[in-house]
């Protein structure tokens, strides 16, 4: 599709321990773009860039096996960021999860999603995995669209406990890396 065309500056690459206050903001709002009319609103006002900081400068500090952070930068700033891990719920079953995945509010639509989805299943597929699962809230209709038109599979719903909001989540599937990967190319 032609990412390049679109965003001319961009650059994908591991984040680093100094990514995470940039992370934050961005995750703050990406997350509250999605979230805000739908979690409760004390995990709103919970859930400061002060709190997301300080977890992504944790997980950052202390990677674990089978976990990776990507950005993608454009023109220099962070503007999309993706986790790619070992599967964290039995729902999941023997299948890589991509964990994380925020786009800048204003730069959804614009390929970057797409193109870190695509840089998370290649992390999967590298790993042994044969296939990739992630979690969407049940209200999340975009998300849940953008994974539905990549031919995600929903296979069951979950309680995601949450740092303070506890979500009904969709676990979707894909068990054919290389069927996805070509859909995304």
């Amino acid at each position: 599709m032609g990412y390049d065309r679109l965003m001319p500056q961009s650059l994908i690459r591991d984040a680093i321990l100094a990514d995470a206050p940039a992370i934050a903001g961005l995750h703050l709002r990406s997350w509250r773009a999605a979230y805000e009319s739908i979690a409760p609103a004390d995990a709103v006002r919970v859930l400061t860039e002060e709190v997301r900081r300080d977890r992504w400068t944790a997980m950052l500090a202390a990677p674990k096996p089978r976990w990776v952070c990507r950005v993608i930068e454009v023109e220099g700033t962070i503007q999309a960021v993706g986790v790619a891990c070992a599967p964290s719920e039995p729902l999941f079953g023997e299948r890589g999860e991509v964990r994380h995945l925020y786009v800048e509010p204003d730069l959804r639509r614009s390929g970057l999603g797409r193109r870190m989805t695509a840089e998370l299943t290649g992390v999967i597929a590298g790993w042994g995995y044969g296939g990739l699962a992630l979690s969407v809230v049940v209200e999340n209709a975009p998300a849940r669209a953008f994974y539905a038109a990549l031919g995600g599979r929903e296979i069951g719903r979950f309680t995601d406990p949450g740092p303070v909001w506890k979500s009904q989540n969709i676990a979707l599937v894909w068990d054919d890396l290389p069927a996805l990967r070509a859909r995304l190319a």
